[in-house]
């Protein structure tokens, strides 16, 4: 019982759930319509669910991929498959588990298909791109645009051009500035690369409410975006070298976001979009 207990959270760990929350993605396209309908809801939860289980598949098949590196790296040779815990086979099955439970509980066809565009991108990623700056990051963040689109289909919602825009600058100042604590190599590029994307994100986002929303309360949500964004390069400055998920815990950065979830929803309540 013991040992069946520590294997499930072998792979537990191999499937990475402290990188779960990148998928809440999904869920954006029925934050920004508003329409809290209990099958939205339930469509975009699925679909939520699904995309948990095909990011850990990618995780999964990462790890034997980069099984040679990681075993010599000074961190990741802890990883599963790295330390021999979980052999490459176990992974690979683990793997294919995972993606076919993901495409079986996704809601449609079209989201299927979605779901397998994000798997062959992350496996192109995996082989052959990363590293590559700036091709590894803009993969990255095409992952974050893909689980948008993902949560649209969903529920039948279109998500508009500053939702993707931003989505994608976002992703890509996140990726960049983790790339950079992480790496002394190339590190000048992907600041670069972070403050260009950091500077894209708050104009898109503010010509969203400007452009899109006309909403001069919802102009407050600028203030934690600006806010959290300037955070988010300053730990990462501060923790050069270290683990570059510790980024998101920043309680400040959580507060952040906390503000501007709190500013959408009164502006919801008051001044809903037509639907």
């Amino acid at each position: 019982m013991k040992t069946a207990k520590s294997k499930i959270l072998v792979f537990l760990k191999l499937s990475r759930p402290f990188q779960w929350h990148k998928n809440v993605f999904v869920l954006a396209p029925l934050f920004f319509s508003f329409s809290f309908s209990k099958e939205k809801i339930l469509k975009s939860l699925i679909t939520l669910i699904c995309f948990i289980f095909a990011s850990s598949s990618v995780y999964s098949l990462n790890d034997v991929i980069d099984y040679e590196k990681d075993k010599n790296h000074p961190v990741k040779k802890n990883r599963p498959v790295a330390s021999g815990t979980i052999s490459k086979k176990e992974a690979i099955l683990f793997s294919s588990s995972l993606l076919l439970l993901s495409l079986a509980i996704a809601d449609n066809i079209y989201i299927k298909a979605v779901i397998m565009i994000y798997f062959l991108l992350n496996v192109v990623y995996s082989l052959r791109i990363k590293g590559n700056t700036p091709a590894d990051i803009i993969i990255i963040s095409l992952g974050f645009v893909i689980r948008v689109l993902a949560g649209g289909i969903a529920i039948s919602v279109k998500p508009s051009s500053w939702l993707i825009t931003c989505t994608f600058f976002v992703s890509l100042f996140i990726s960049a500035m983790k790339r950079e604590a992480e790496t002394q190599e190339q590190s000048k590029i992907y600041e670069t690369i972070g403050l260009i994307s950091a500077t894209l994100t708050i104009i898109f986002f503010t010509m969203y409410v400007v452009v899109e929303r006309e909403s001069y309360f919802l102009l407050l949500s600028i203030i934690p975006v600006v806010f959290g964004i300037i955070r988010y390069y300053i730990v990462a400055e501060q923790n050069k070298g270290k683990d570059p998920s510790l980024l998101v815990v920043d309680k400040q950065i959580i507060g952040a976001v906390i503000l501007w979830i709190i500013i959408f929803v009164v502006e919801s309540i008051f001044h809903p979009l037509e639907q």
